[in-house]
């Protein structure tokens, strides 16, 4: 028993010294939300660890990024991990749950691990004019032309109110980094 004392310090310390390095070598695996929003193809997808700013509401579930106004990326959530998951929805409904409502979520800076998608393809059965000029979006509304299906919460925060992202205290629903073209 005591042999297998100093064996099981010596196999926790290597743990935690593993975890750390792990994360700390995940953070540097982040790719800017902006660059993906902006340079993905059509089509195109992969693996990505990705920060910003999370917002959600009735009308669905987006990130966006303060370098990257007027794009957003409409979020699905298939987590394989439930790491952190009862401390965002937690932060993320801070609001409805003191209200007790249910409605637009508070914005939480988040990094999500998963797959990030360009924009759409447009189904190669429709004619040519159509393809070229058909630019469908992820969301409902066809704003969100990226899509991240999110796989791990990796990192989540309250929002900083100086946050260039963060709401003004004078009317907390206009988002100044969610401004999505009007259809």
């Amino acid at each position: 028993m005591r042999q297998g004392l100093p064996i099981f310090c010596l196999l926790l310390i290597g743990l935690v010294t593993g975890s750390a390095l792990a994360q700390s070598s995940s953070d540097a695996q982040i790719v800017p939300l902006c660059e993906l929003q902006t340079k993905f193809a059509q089509g195109e997808h992969r693996n990505a660890q990705v920060q910003g700013v999370y917002l959600s509401g009735i009308e669905g579930q987006y990130l966006v990024t303060s370098n990257c106004s007027g794009k957003s990326t409409y979020i699905e959530f298939e987590l394989r991990t439930h790491q952190l998951q009862k401390q965002f929805v937690r932060l993320s409904n801070r609001t409805n749950t003191k209200k007790h409502v249910s409605g637009d979520g508070d914005p939480v800076l988040v990094v999500f691990e998963g797959e990030f998608f360009g924009p759409p393809a447009p189904d190669p059965k429709l004619p040519d004019a159509f393809r070229k000029n058909y630019h469908p979006g992820w969301d409902p509304k066809n704003a969100s032309m990226t899509k991240m299906v999110v796989h791990a919460i990796q990192r989540v925060q309250l929002l900083p109110a100086d946050h260039p992202c963060a709401p003004p205290k004078s009317d907390p629903q206009q988002w100044p980094c969610f401004k999505n073209p009007t259809p």
